[in-house]
């Protein structure tokens, strides 16, 4: 007898932040790497952190806790960066990365996983939507919004 099928899985990544939870596609992300020296950038916004070099190319490394108007955490020994691939319409060599507190962990998502309604998701921008895993909130983040505020019109 056949066993039946659990439906659809997403491969993603829970990004630990200070204070939150992020899960994004596997497919998104490039790389986690540990920590390296960032090159400031004069006159920018205080949620970009400065650019670091990687793979012979200079990639923006964002705070997404000051993106979205919250207090940054103090530099952690186990924190990582996570490189993310270019936004939708930016150029291949377009990647950006953000602090994460922890290291990023797999996580399999199934159509099961219960949707965060609007009152237990935090009032930030960037945040698309929410799921409970493991009644654990993790949050979605709007890709969309970032691309506009990475890149103002």
């Amino acid at each position: 007898m056949k066993k039946p099928r659990a439906g659809p899985r997403l491969h993603s990544l829970e990004v630990p932040l200070d204070g939150m939870t992020l899960i994004v596609p596997s497919a998104a992300v490039a790389e986690v790497i540990n920590p390296l020296t960032l090159a400031p950038v004069p006159f920018c916004q205080p949620w970009l952190k400065g650019v670091m070099g990687w793979r012979t190319l200079a990639v923006p490394v964002i705070s997404f806790e000051a993106l979205v108007g919250m207090v940054e955490p103090a530099s952690s020994a186990a924190g990582k960066i996570v490189i993310f691939y270019p936004l939708g319409g930016r150029k291949d060599w377009e990647f950006f990365a953000m602090f994460a507190t922890g290291e990023p962990r797999p996580q399999t998502l199934n159509h099961s996983e219960p949707v965060a309604t609007g009152s237990e998701l935090p009032d930030l921008p960037c945040i698309a939507a929410g799921l409970k895993v493991g009644g654990k909130l993790m949050l979605i983040p709007d890709l969309d919004e970032m691309k506009k505020l990475f890149y103002p019109a």
